[in-house]
């Protein structure tokens, strides 16, 4: 039995250190490519690439309180609403841009008939999650408020505390959250932000 021998191209130096070939771009979703991708879960598109949001129990927690109280501050002052995880589309010319704010304060003049929304809430409120950075929160702040937001709140369960974010400043909140310019009266002590009622010791209620 003979055996064929294949005479191979000797490896020259430069092929070693050559750098591996590009992968392939991966191509950039749309808006209506990512909707159906989602499948209803909310999510941010960010040059193309969806980003699935993945609260922990701590972020949860306080999506559900402060929309609970938010909601109650509108039942007593029909001024606007609240949406939690709202889409928005803010540059008609990007297909392949959407950002969801964890929950979008829209006041009744500001309120529109439109599946996602054109402009920036009133107030956009960010809760902060273990896998977020402050770089890319602070970025999210200011495309907020270039885009029609007066005021951004980074809300940090871990912290327990608010960054009040509008165009002139940023402030730490560690007690008593208010919103002087959108929501007259609004004032919630942070507490109950942060702190489910069945969680409270007897007679440690914080009222507002």
């Amino acid at each position: 039995m003979s055996t064929a021998v294949v005479q191979m191209e000797p490896v020259r130096e430069e092929q070693l250190l050559a750098p591996p070939p590009p992968k392939p771009a991966l191509a950039k979703l749309t808006w209506q490519q990512a909707e159906k991708l989602a499948a209803g879960r909310p999510y941010e598109l960010i040059n193309g690439r969806m980003i699935f949001k993945m609260p922990d129990n701590k972020h949860s927690d306080t999506h559900g309180l402060l929309c609970g109280l938010l909601f109650d501050y509108f039942k007593a002052h029909p001024l606007g609403r609240v949406r939690p995880e709202y889409m928005l589309h803010l540059w008609p010319e990007k297909p392949h841009e959407g950002r969801t704010p964890d929950l979008s304060v829209i006041l009744n003049e500001s309120l529109r008939e439109e599946r996602y929304g054109s402009r920036a809430p009133n107030l956009a409120i960010e809760i902060v999650s273990p896998d977020d950075t402050w770089s890319e929160l602070f970025e999210k702040a200011r495309l907020y408020l270039a885009n029609g937001s007066r005021v951004v709140w980074i809300v940090d369960p871990e912290e327990q505390s608010v960054m009040v974010i509008t165009a002139n400043e940023r402030l730490w909140v560690k007690d008593t959250l208010t919103c002087p310019e959108l929501l007259p009266d609004f004032s919630v002590a942070l507490p109950r932000i942060f702190i489910w009622p069945s969680a409270e010791k007897n007679g440690d209620r914080t009222s507002e």
